[in-house]
Parts: C-alpha cells; structure tokens; sequence
C-alpha cells in the first residue's frame, strides 16, 4: 500500500468516524447539520480521538467551550431545539 492509499484510507476512517455521529445514542440524536457543524471542531480539537465515535463525542463534550458557535449549539443539550412553549 502507498502512502498516499494509507492516507485515503486513514480519511476514509475518519470520515466515517464522523459520520456515525448522525446515529442516535441514548441521550442524543446527532442530525446531519450537527454533524456538519461539528464536523471542523472534531478534526480541530478531538483529531486524536478519531475514528472511535464515543472518544470523539467525549471529546467534544469536555472541549465545549472551545467550539465553535454552531457545534456548540448541537453539543449543548436542547440549545437547538425550540422551547416547548415556542419562545
């Protein structure tokens, strides 16, 4: 294998690592504009943590307040979604 398929492969993991954060846990549900948000953060910040989705979660939950402002919103807990009264 030549470096350069290492890499593709090593990006192909990554990526897929990512991706895998749109999949439901107990507590959360990461949607594809979460993922889209989080997705510069997690390369940024959690890089080590990759492709292991829970490191990387975990990761990205104990850097919060180094996130950006759109990750941060999919991070915190109801920040992106509506109050239940619509305000």
């Amino acid at each position: 294998m030549t470096s350069c398929e290492r890499e593709l492969s090593r990006l192909g993991l990554m990526l897929a690592a990512l991706a895998a954060l749109v999949l439901p846990t107990a507590a959360e549900a990461y949607t594809p504009e979460g993922r889209q948000a989080c997705t510069g953060d997690a390369f940024r910040l959690c890089s080590a943590e990759i492709p292991n989705v829970d490191r990387v979660r975990a990761c990205l939950h104990r850097n919060k307040a180094q996130l950006s402002p759109g990750c941060r919103g999919f991070i915190s807990p109801g920040a992106h979604r509506p109050a239940p009264d619509g305000r």
